[in-house]
């Protein structure tokens, strides 16, 4: 394989249903919930996912589209909220292997159920079934049109940003994103040349 090219749609607002969506697993996880979404220039298929990941997440564009989440979403947590500048770190951890592991369309939905109703929360911010229920089917909607089961889905090892240090005790170096706890999550959807990229890094 080549290596792929990346480029990324228009930085628009995030529709009601997708901002619905990430705000409650915000509130659901505590986290600090980003979607990502990029163009390949070549189709993504379960035979080439892994290695299109990994050449998206080592390309300038992750980490701009990383910058562009997290200022969107008025976190300010991969940079310096006044100066916009980002931290002297790169954001990826080096020797991340981002392993992906196949999900079809009801074990994709049953992960953004769990996010709301199963997942820690340290508040107790859990949404009833029926709430969440209607969350996951706007944003899955809103992500995947009327045919998601066209799409293909998978989740993916959490081990590729740094750490905050708080689970492993280790001495952060910002900017960081995970937080080494089972609510570390990523989540890969691909269709053609589309792919979207959830993560999640919900803790006390």
């Amino acid at each position: 394989m080549g290596s792929p090219n990346f480029t990324a749609p228009p930085s628009d607002p995030e529709p009601p249903a997708v901002d619905a969506f990430l705000s409650a697993v915000d509130h659901s996880m505590n986290s600090n919930t980003l979607l990502l979404t990029a163009d390949c220039d070549m189709p993504v298929v379960a035979g080439n996912r892994q290695e299109v990941l990994h050449a998206f997440l080592r390309s300038a564009l992750f980490q701009q589209l990383m910058l562009t989440a997290d200022a969107r979403r008025n976190w300010y947590n991969l940079m310096d909220e006044y100066d916009s500048e980002p931290f002297e770190h790169p954001l990826l951890r080096e020797g991340f292997r981002a392993t992906v592991s196949p999900l079809d369309h009801a074990g994709f939905l049953a992960r953004l159920r769990w996010m709301l109703c199963e997942a820690f929360s340290p508040y107790g911010h859990q949404y009833p079934a029926a709430d969440a229920e209607q969350l996951v089917r706007g944003f899955a909607r809103e992500l995947l049109g009327a045919d998601g089961p066209a799409w293909s889905f998978a989740a993916v090892s959490p081990d590729f940003l740094r750490s905050t240090g708080y689970y492993s005790g280790e001495e952060p170096q910002p900017p960081v994103y995970f937080d080494g706890g089972g609510s570390d999550t990523a989540t890969l959807v691909h269709r053609d040349r589309t792919f979207h990229l959830l993560l999640t890094n919900g803790s006390p």
